[in-house]
């Protein structure tokens, strides 16, 4: 089968977040398909951007895979720079869509970008080429600016999104999508969600060892250990919608033998060093961020692991989010501040499912993961590690898409 991914911001491992489309077309390559991710040269999730010549230039990801690379101007904000970065994109693809369909001559074209405009390009490409095309679905919009940033929805902009969606509701020939209850949305849309199927975020295995022992985060942690600390860690972004200002207000009420290791970076992490330093908080550690290579090691190192999220009507909806799965890969045991229509960690029984946005909640968590052995912990750790591998390997994931496109 011949495929064609649109994603205005597809990364790499090389290039950084967002990794899911860069995944499945590695291991649709493997499975002998011929794959095409079409992306902006910029987008503000990735650690580096490619530079490029030309409009459409290809760059090969592996045998089989490559990337098609759209020039987009920079932008450093959600400011008129990112709508012309988006603009341009939508625009050039659009006047090239009859060359694309040639060139390429897709079976399944999958618009998968954040925002939904890239629907109509999708549809346009299929038209020309004579094939399907699919709409996948990661966050929902317009309902997420809606309801995180109060947009009316009588705001232009999101009634031109809001015919987007619907428009690929109608015309798509499967939804796909990261959340798992994406189809009740459908259904308050006025859509039949026959043509619904879930294909969430999942993992990459791999065995390789890597060394961290010369990294100073790894020193950090050791001299914890060695002192007998027990460790709750958090590693990813340090994001207002991660709930990290509990985790923070929980320290005080923590056990002298307890530490909270942060790693990551962010906005916020200057404004959580200025609280640390002003409550004298002894027990936070802030460390700087790690390669993604890295992650997995430093997680092992923890007795436990925090994920939390602010409460948001949107997750009734359920989530999906690449942090919950890291940590499920490293088999630690997980205190899961999450409140949504699906619960992974309870799923798996890999952990403790709190109350969010309760440092209260966190302390007790804490307590109760210091109660049970080691043993019991790394049993709960290693419930999360088989279920992640069975349902979330994304060489079965990747399966169960190309099953979503043909069936």
């Amino acid at each position: 089968m011949r495929i064609l991914l649109i994603n205005h911001y597809a990364g790499s491992e090389s290039y950084g977040m967002e990794f899911r489309p860069f995944y499945l077309a590695r291991e649709w390559a493997e499975m002998g398909h011929d794959v095409t991710v079409l992306a902006a040269t910029f987008s503000h999730l990735r650690k580096k951007n490619p530079t490029v010549e030309h409009d459409f230039s290809e760059e090969e990801i592996v045998p089989g895979a490559r990337f098609c690379w759209v020039k987009t101007p920079s932008y450093h904000s959600n400011g008129p720079m990112r709508m012309l970065n988006m603009t341009l994109f939508y625009q050039k693809v659009k006047y090239k869509a009859k060359h694309l369909a040639e060139k390429y001559r897709p079976d399944a074209v999958i618009a998968s970008s954040t925002y939904p405009m890239d629907i109509y390009l999708a549809k346009r490409i299929a038209e020309f080429s004579g094939g399907n095309f699919f709409f996948e679905i990661h966050d929902l919009w317009p309902l997420s600016p809606v309801v995180l940033y109060h947009i009316s929805e009588k705001n232009p902009l999101i009634q031109m999104l809001q015919r987007a969606e619907d428009f690929a509701f109608s015309q798509s020939k499967k939804v796909i999508s990261l959340l798992p209850h994406a189809d009740q949305h459908m259904r308050e849309r006025g859509f039949d969600t026959k043509k619904f199927v879930c294909v969430p975020n999942g993992v990459v295995i791999e065995n390789r060892k890597v060394d961290i022992s010369h990294t100073p985060q790894y020193e950090t942690i050791m001299k914890l250990k060695d002192e007998g600390k027990f460790i709750c860690m958090y590693l990813g972004g340090f994001a207002r919608a991660n709930a990290l200002e509990d985790f923070i207000a929980c320290a005080k009420d923590l056990d002298q033998d307890t530490v909270l290791v942060m790693i990551g970076g962010g906005l916020l992490k200057d404004n959580f060093e200025e609280e640390i330093k002003t409550q004298h908080l002894q027990n936070i550690i802030l460390l700087d961020p790690v390669e993604k290579s890295q992650v997995n090691a430093f997680l092992q190192l923890a007795d436990c692991l925090y994920i939390g999220a602010k409460r948001c009507e949107l997750y009734r909806y359920g989530v999906a989010m690449n942090k919950l799965f890291d940590y499920m890969l490293s088999a630690r045991p997980i205190l899961c501040g999450v409140e949504a229509s699906n619960d992974m960690v309870g799923d798996a029984g890999c952990g403790i499912t709190i109350e969010p946005e309760s440092p209260s909640a966190i302390v007790e968590g804490i307590r109760l993961f210091k109660e049970k052995s080691p043993e019991e912990r790394d049993a709960m750790g290693r419930r999360g590690y088989e279920y992640v591998l069975r349902y979330h390997d994304y060489k079965k994931l990747a399966q169960q898409f190309i099953d979503a496109l043909t069936k």
